[in-house]
């Protein structure tokens, strides 16, 4: 049995990042790995570029985050912040750089930077590092015993770093949610969430690859509940695009609860629906002799004209503008603003960046260690929370990484 004070399961960005910080106190700390190489999920955060965390105003906002603990109060990321984490992979030799909307970024705009750091660093303190070892089973007496596939742990503090079930192939499949109910502790189940959505539309393979720029507003019956703008795409099976993504944060867990959602998309997101209407009036003056096909070239993408047109009831779209009947460019006005599609589910886990449910936090105290296990931690996508697309969720890996050093570091000064 290969032995450590502290053992790290997951090598993920969270995981890693905690190791080294209680390698900075002097901590005898190994991290066990499922795949053949840590940070694999690191590596295509951010399209690449590694999107660190964020520093706008909304910065540690709860709103930026979701539970399904409406009382949780995300503690870790009050008391370890943007600033603090970039501080600390300064000192790693990683400057960061913040771009639009606050993102963070290293200044390479590298996300392989950023693990080749992050992996120097961990040779450089000498944290022990087991690869391609799979848990398989966690037993608790007055220490803890690590089974893995082929090999076998003992350690006084375990942490739990596993990750979520987004991105399976990357090492964060989910299998680590059985150990941990084995262990009594809660978990609720996984739901995909920064994701692509499926619509219920006849004629959306029409439309697959066409992109556009507008906003994105999520219902539930007649509530509305999250607006985003951003480019939206078209795809054979419904719709993608980073608003998309920040969308399914609140879509896929309605979803999950079995309730009936669309989207309203609106197309001219710089005009009222007034202007709108005499834009089209003043072009139908102007052009009335070019085909309704033609009519809106120069406005919206083409390729989606016709579409649209069948949707306003326009059954004779080659015919010249001023035949057709007027109602149905009215009605083209309105769809313009407010094109609805029913939602039936998003993309699965292996498409998702994200993962709504893990670990309860019900469960865990303010520095994530487990109420009813002393000396069992989690950190990072394992629990159930999950922040908006922007690099908010590296902030809470960073963040809860950090909460947990500090509860191991008040126990060991008591000790002392």
């Amino acid at each position: 049995m290969k032995k450590h004070k502290i053992i790290i399961i997951g090598g993920g960005a969270s995981g890693v990042f905690l190791s080294l910080l209680l390698k900075d106190y002097g901590h005898d700390v190994a991290i066990i790995e499922s795949k053949d190489r840590i940070l694999k999920k690191l590596l295509t955060t951010g399209n690449g570029r590694c999107n660190i965390s964020n520093n706008s105003s909304l910065a540690g906002n709860p709103v930026m985050y979701s539970s399904h603990n409406p009382n949780y109060n995300y503690s870790p990321l009050k008391k370890y912040g943007s600033s603090d984490a970039e501080a600390y992979f300064y000192t790693l030799g990683l400057p960061l750089v913040t771009l639009e909307e606050g993102k963070m970024y290293p200044r390479s705009l590298q996300a392989s930077s950023v693990v080749d750091i992050m992996r120097m660093s961990l040779m450089e303190k000498g944290v022990s590092v087991y690869l391609e070892e799979k848990v398989k089973s966690v037993y608790h007496e007055s220490n803890f015993t690590v089974e893995t596939e082929s090999s076998s742990f003992g350690c006084e503090i375990l942490v739990i770093a596993s990750g979520g079930a987004s991105m399976p192939s990357t090492g964060s499949d989910g299998s680590m949610y059985k150990v941990i109910r084995n262990l009594g502790i809660n978990v609720l189940a996984p739901v995909p969430v920064l994701v692509q959505l499926k619509l219920d539309y006849p004629n959306i393979k029409a439309l697959s690859g066409i992109k556009f720029d507008g906003y994105g507003t999520l219902y539930d019956g007649l509530e509305k509940i999250q607006t985003e703008f951003g480019e939206f795409l078209f795809t054979d099976y419904g719709i993608s695009g980073p608003p998309i993504l920040q969308l399914s944060r609140f879509a896929g867990p309605l979803l999950a609860d079995g309730r009936k959602l669309t989207i309203s998309l609106d197309l001219l997101p710089e005009m009222e629906q007034s202007t709108v209407r005499d834009m089209i009036a003043e072009r139908l003056a102007l052009f009335g002799s070019r085909s309704a096909l033609d009519l809106l070239k120069g406005v919206i993408n083409s390729k989606m004209i016709s579409t649209l047109l069948k949707e306003s009831g326009a059954d004779k779209p080659s015919s010249a503008s001023m035949a057709i009947d007027y109602s149905c460019f009215s009605r083209l006005a309105s769809i313009m603003k407010d094109w609805r599609f029913a939602i039936t589910g998003t993309q699965g886990f292996n498409m998702a960046q994200g993962t709504y449910g893990g670990v309860d936090t019900n469960e865990l105290t303010d520095f994530l260690e487990s109420r009813k296990i002393p000396n069992l931690y989690f950190t990072g996508e394992v629990i159930d929370v999950i922040g908006a697309c922007g690099g908010y969720n590296l902030q809470w890996a960073w963040s809860s990484a950090h909460s947990v050093l500090e509860d191991i570091e008040m126990k060991n000064l008591t000790k002392k």
